[in-house]
């Protein structure tokens, strides 16, 4: 009988070198699911956007300056005239007229809302950032489910086929031993009901593979070929007090509500600015020429302080303060539920990688003493002292055991990589390294 190698993940020692340098790796996935993605390069955009509203913020505390012009021509025929000194007013003919004038103007006091316009720009950028960072984190944790659920199904087809293969044995084993009158049909029936039994599990892990294949070319952009043995996964921190203490820190959801916050702090007082007093500074320049009969030429230059001060805005200024605070107090209640809730999540996951490495000691143990097992009820049949059920009830439990072992294994790979993307720390660098 073929074993199964139980180391997991890490077993390819019957891959040569050679074949294992052309395999693809899972950094080199992770790559090309972060360059092709298009609801990633979607969010890019977004971050991008975000950071053009910070500048056009900090554009809005900046002097502007424009330049105007202006020309005009008009015919003009008089009816009516009078004289004056031999002069005739008004008089018949043609004119033109051409303006140019610069004006620059320059905030001085707003109320504070242009301050609190730029916070609530660059919280905005910030909050954009940590959604890019938190989407990319879910993608890479896609790509590394993806990744190990192509090579589980893998396993899981060679452990079936292993499976069919050995029962196909036993099925001739019992047929010849009912030719020497050893056992009875019934042995041999019992034998062909678990080979029928296996060839159908073994169509189901065919079907498996193809939908672990699928899943990973999807994310990737390409079908899977040989895939590497996956790098060992991160480091874990020493304590789940630790961890907490990371998450709140840095995880990308919460980072991101509390960016929020900000910015909706910040909205409460560019609300409250439009109730306050604006006061600006305007210089203007500018030259006016007329042609008519003969040419004027007028040149002007001024500098004015413009105030404004709202005395009544039907309530409307009063309404969209009380709004904004609003908006703030959600947007703080919001945060709270999400440290809460990455809270839980961490705690979860990391009783989840414990409960997964038991898992994996356990089957490991399981796998071994079932390999004993079925070795010795092979041998006691052979001497009359076991049935074939037997052995077939020890194939089976060896079976289980091994897909145990390859689904703890899976289990706790995705589970290590979970909790590093809740403590906001799964990179492409991380899984490259």
């Amino acid at each position: 009988m073929r074993r199964i190698a139980a180391a997991g993940f890490l077993a390819l020692l019957s891959v040569p070198a050679s074949a294992q340098a052309a395999r693809e790796t899972l950094a080199e996935a992770v790559a090309s699911a972060l360059s092709a993605n298009p609801s990633l390069q979607a969010e890019r955009r977004t971050r991008e956007g975000a950071a053009e509203r910070v500048e056009q913020a900090r554009a809005a505390g900046r002097p502007s300056l424009a330049l105007n012009g202006s020309y005009s021509a008009q015919k003009t025929e008089v009816g009516q005239t009078f004289t004056i000194g031999g002069l005739t007013f008004p008089s018949d003919g043609q004119g033109r007229q051409a303006t140019a004038g610069l004006e620059a103007r320059q905030t001085l006091y707003a109320g504070g809302a242009v301050a609190a316009q730029r916070r609530q720009a660059e919280a905005g950028s910030e909050a954009s950032g940590e959604r890019l960072r938190s989407y990319e984190q879910g993608l890479i944790l896609d790509v590394v489910a993806a990744y190990v659920d192509v090579r589980r199904s893998e396993r899981e087809l060679a452990i079936r086929e292993d499976n069919v293969a050995s029962l196909k044995q036993q099925v001739q084993a019992a047929r010849d031993r009912f030719d020497v009158g050893e056992v009875t049909r019934t042995d041999i029936a019992q034998a062909e009901a678990r080979l029928a039994g296996a060839e159908a599990n073994l169509a189901g892990a065919r079907a498996g593979l193809e939908a672990s294949r699928a899943a990973f070319e999807r994310l990737v952009g390409r079908a899977p070929v040989q895939l590497a043995e996956p790098p060992t996964p991160p480091a874990m921190p020493a304590s789940l007090d630790d961890a907490l203490a990371e998450a709140l820190r840095a995880n990308p959801d919460v980072v991101a509500a509390r960016a929020a916050a900000s910015a909706a702090e910040a909205g409460v007082d560019i609300a409250r600015g439009a109730l306050r007093p604006r006061l600006g500074l305007v210089g203007r320049a500018g030259v006016q020429e007329t042609r008519q009969d003969q040419t004027f030429r007028d040149t002007s230059l001024a500098v004015s302080a413009e105030l404004s001060i709202p005395l009544y805005t039907g309530g409307f200024a009063g309404s969209k303060t009380r709004e904004s605070r609003l908006d703030a107090d959600r947007a703080r209640f919001e945060a709270a539920a999400i440290e809460r809730a990455v809270t839980a999540q961490v705690a979860s996951l990391w009783h989840s990688v414990t409960a997964a490495r038991q898992s994996i000691a356990a089957s490991r143990s399981q796998v071994a003493a079932a390999e004993i097992a079925l070795e010795g009820a092979k041998q006691e049949l052979a001497v009359g002292t076991r049935i074939t059920l037997d052995v077939l009830d020890q194939e089976r439990e060896l079976r289980e055991a091994q897909l145990g072992l390859i689904n703890a294994e899976r289990s706790e790979y995705v589970a290590i990589h979970e909790f590093v993307a809740s403590l906001g720390r799964l990179t492409p660098e991380l899984i490259a390294r």
